[in-house]
């Protein structure tokens, strides 16, 4: 059996995907993934990844969107995803564009029976809705997808019509990776799964070193946040960390620090550092509201607290969801400091709360289930 998964160009798209694509092949099956730009970090995963858009620039197409549609752009900045993100499909559909042609040519040669895609990557669908295969979507964090499909699908018709795509089929399966009871919707749009964290393969070493005396708070602005905004949200946290009776450590990839100025005694960089193994080692962390940050720290048991930006869109579904499930703390991002990690260290009703989910989690079917479930799709 051979098995496509698709995913848009981040790689917080992107290994959300790999514990599934890494059950099928543990079952023997063929997997291919087709993905753009960070392919260096994607290798990391051990999966066969095909560019599928060499020279893509996500950033550039982001940009130029926006500037090419000032009440689009005018929209994107100020109103909340909501229910139905059908409104916003301008973006996605302009950032899925550069896929088809080399998707289409690699089904060509290489024939999946079933395609699997990140909730972004529509291509994935309109792919599988050509091929005639069954397409599952797997729902990244809480957002709702709503007609956001059918709307990207009625900007693309060039694509239906150059491709013979006759119409966008349903998925077969949605995964929700959430526990249901962190859910903010009255129903789910698929079948509850346990999302098993993956945030890429390092030589680890001294990137953890060992614990000290002191409670240890992990600090991640996830993947994109640093590119976008800057480093900004951190400084008052910082200016404030001194008195603080634990140890900082800041897990924000690659990005130059040097806007951060001399860091605290009690802080320290550790470069790109896959979550996993980084939060089982500390008591707590402070973070975007990504998903798989949220869910990567419920796996480890510890809370959380949550910065907001009104500008960044995962804010408006996870915080409420974590403040939901009462395992962190939701505040605006300029105003975290000490106090704010104080309470999250020493609030037992979050920890008891997290080890709650944390259990409610497990209890769900996990990546090596769902083989069986995508084998009968696609008999």
């Amino acid at each position: 059996m051979r098995a496509l998964f698709c995913s848009t160009d981040g790689v917080s798209h992107l290994f959300p995907l790999v514990p599934l694509a890494w059950a099928m092949r543990a079952a023997g099956h063929e997997v291919l993934v087709t993905f753009a730009e960070h392919t260096d970090q994607a290798v990391a995963s051990g999966l066969h990844i095909v560019d599928v858009a060499p020279g893509f620039d996500g950033m550039a197409i982001f940009n130029k969107t926006l500037e090419d549609n000032p009440e689009f752009a005018q929209m994107w900045w100020n109103e909340t995803l909501g229910d139905d993100p059908s409104r916003f499909a301008l973006m996605p559909a302009e950032l899925n564009r550069p896929f088809f042609e080399r998707t289409f040519a690699l089904v060509e040669q290489w024939r999946p029976d079933v395609v699997v895609y990140e909730q972004t990557a529509a291509y994935g669908l309109i792919v599988a809705s050509k091929l005639g295969v069954p397409a599952v979507q797997r729902n990244l964090g809480i957002v709702r997808t709503g007609g956001l499909h059918r709307a990207i699908a009625a900007l693309l018709p060039d694509v239906f019509e150059r491709y013979g795509v006759p119409a966008l089929a349903d998925p077969a399966l949605v995964l929700e990776t959430v526990p249901p009871s962190m859910f903010p919707f009255e129903r789910p749009e698929g079948e509850f799964v346990r999302d098993v964290v993956f945030t890429g393969g390092a030589v680890l070493g001294d990137r953890l070193p060992e614990r000290g005396d002191r409670p240890r708070i992990a600090v991640t602005l996830g993947t994109n946040r640093p590119g976008t905004d800057g480093l900004g949200p951190l400084k008052g946290l910082l200016a404030s960390s001194s008195a603080l009776d634990a140890e900082l450590v800041l897990a924000l990839g690659e990005t130059d620090l040097t806007p951060l100025g001399e860091l605290p005694a009690n802080v320290r960089a550790v470069g790109w550092t896959p979550l996993e193994p980084l939060f089982r080692t500390c008591d707590g962390v402070v973070h975007h509201g990504g998903g798989t940050t949220t869910m990567a720290a419920i796996d480890a048991g510890i809370p959380q607290v949550v910065g907001v930006n009104p500008l960044y869109p995962g804010n408006e579904t996870l915080a409420p969801a974590v403040r939901k499930a009462g395992i962190g703390i939701v505040a605006d991002e300029q105003s975290i400091d000490g106090d704010v990690l104080n309470q999250m260290l020493h609030d037992e009703s979050l920890r008891a709360n997290t080890a709650a989910v944390q259990e409610e989690l497990a209890s769900l079917p996990g990546p090596a289930e769902l083989v069986r479930r995508l084998e009968d799709l696609a008999r």
